[in-house]
């Protein structure tokens, strides 16, 4: 797909610079046409011959020529194969001046500057085509023009001319590498410009440097995927006139892609005020989980600066992120008409699953036990207090998953009121898994200005009242999402 979408903006290229061939030739034999008339009345002195009618002939044909090319170009269709038909023209209507306009001297070994200087000149401006089989085409016709004419006007009897049609030959091919590192640019631009609004800086050098390829084609890959969401944003959108609520939204998607770049997180895309960033893709490397949990820290914190710059906010805006590890299917996906650099697959849905558990269980980030998992072998690990909160089947999904939340760093000035906080509610949570859930409740009515306790308080009273069965596993069934 990403080739198809290249070969589009060159075709589109190709089709304007044909235009520009086109003008570029007319502008230049209707130049030379007007210098040998002004020439053939002596009027000044261009030539070391003056002009002859012959000379004007040829002129007055190549300028026809020159038109009628151009008025094709610019009013037809273009057709890819007219620049070989144009090409061969061009040699073929300079050979002839070169064969008889009486005005170019033919002695001596001047012939093959002039025939060299000519044949470069064609070639020359036949780059602005931007077509490498253009490019070889001219180059092969340069080089046979330059032979040709030379032999037929001089019989072949330059000594230097081994010489000159090598210098020749290396000046024709320096032009076709330079359309080869045209295109080259142009193909890195267009994938640079498509991934610098998801990819950090950083990364995108990283990316070139490795010459990573963004493959259209999918492949499996482990990454860390972090889903992010402004919590009921439709109803402060409701409440604000349209202008604050597109200067709220930039401010809000302005500040935390910029942490999102700084931990070198890949931004998928942009779902209204929700955010879906990935760790791992397209560059792999050993702390993954440990950015993607860094990066939603600093978002917790860097919200409170947005919710002071918006003093028209009737009440702070609070997000729910949501961390997931697992594979998926990495790729550029899409359509040939638009494609996006974007992961699918189950783990993709259930990391959007995790985010909206934030609102249920009232935490602000919820992580899975597999980005837990590969995060405690993190430096980071043990600077940061986590606790569990549930083990819960999400709606749509059969298989159960154990959530965590990370609650604050271990230098947060109320870190000894979370960390008494994550060993009241943990012990509680011991309790309610064993089914003793009188035990339980005495923990959880201890910190009651815990909202996690209090959901759990509620469920340990319904479970005295109602006890569960013996099939019970502490599962709790999502019927939402």
């Amino acid at each position: 797909m990403t080739d198809k979408i290249f070969d589009d903006i060159l075709r589109k290229r190709e089709e304007k610079n044909e235009r520009i061939v086109a003008i570029a030739r007319f502008a230049f034999i209707s130049f030379a046409s007007i210098m040998d008339l002004l020439a053939y009345y002596q009027i000044i002195q261009n030539t070391a011959i003056i002009p002859q009618i012959t000379t004007l002939v040829f002129d007055l044909c190549f300028t026809l020529f020159s038109a009628v090319i151009l008025i094709l170009v610019l009013k037809l269709p273009h057709k890819r194969l007219m620049k070989f038909f144009t090409i061969t023209l061009d040699y073929l209507f300079i050979g002839v001046l070169f064969l008889y306009d009486p005005t170019i001297q033919r002695n001596g070994e001047i012939i093959y500057w002039i025939t060299m200087v000519a044949s470069l000149f064609i070639f020359m401006y036949n780059l602005i085509r931007f077509s490498k089989i253009g490019t070889i085409y001219s180059g092969i016709l340069s080089l046979l023009f330059f032979l040709i004419i030379g032999s037929l006007t001089n019989g072949g009897g330059n000594a230097n001319n081994l010489a000159m049609s090598t210098g020749l030959l290396m000046m024709l091919s320096i032009g076709y590498y330079i359309t080869v590192a045209n295109f080259q640019m142009m193909r890195e631009a267009n994938t640079k410009k498509m991934m610098e609004r998801f990819l950090p800086p950083q990364l995108m050098d990283e990316l070139y440097k490795h010459q990573d390829n963004l493959a259209p084609t999918g492949k499996s890959q482990k990454v860390t995927i972090l889903f992010s969401d402004i919590r009921s944003f439709t109803e402060i959108s409701e409440a604000l006139p349209p202008q604050q609520v597109v200067a709220l939204l930039n401010d809000y998607l302005s500040t935390m892609t910029e942490i999102i770049f700084t931990y070198e997180g890949t931004i998928d895309k942009f779902i209204g005020d929700a955010i879906m960033t990935i760790y791992g893709a397209p560059l792999q490397s050993g702390n993954d989980e440990e950015r993607a949990i860094l990066t939603a820290l600093e978002m917790i914190q860097a919200l409170r600066k947005v919710n002071e710059r918006h003093p028209e906010l009737k009440s702070p805006l609070q997000i729910g992120i949501g961390i997931h590890t697992g594979d998926v299917i990495v790729g550029n996906i899409g359509s040939e008409k638009r494609l996006d650099y974007t992961v699918i697959g189950d783990n993709v849905n259930l990391s959007s699953r995790i985010e909206g558990l934030t609102k249920f269980y009232q935490c602000p980030i919820l992580i899975s036990e597999k980005t837990i998992e590969a995060f405690l072998f993190s430096s980071k690990a043990a600077s940061l207090v986590i606790r569990e909160v549930d083990t819960v089947r999400v709606k749509g999904k059969t298989q159960q998953i154990t959530i965590f939340e990370v609650m604050c760093f271990a230098n947060d000035p109320r870190v000894q009121e979370f960390q008494f906080l994550k060993a009241v509610f943990e012990k509680g949570l011991d309790f309610y898994k064993e089914k003793k859930f009188s035990e339980a409740l005495s923990e959880f009515l201890t910190i009651p200005t815990d909202n996690l306790s209090v959901i759990y308080a509620q469920r340990c009273r319904e479970f005295i009242q109602n006890p569960p069965d013996a099939s019970w596993d502490g599962i709790f069934v999502m019927t939402e999402k």
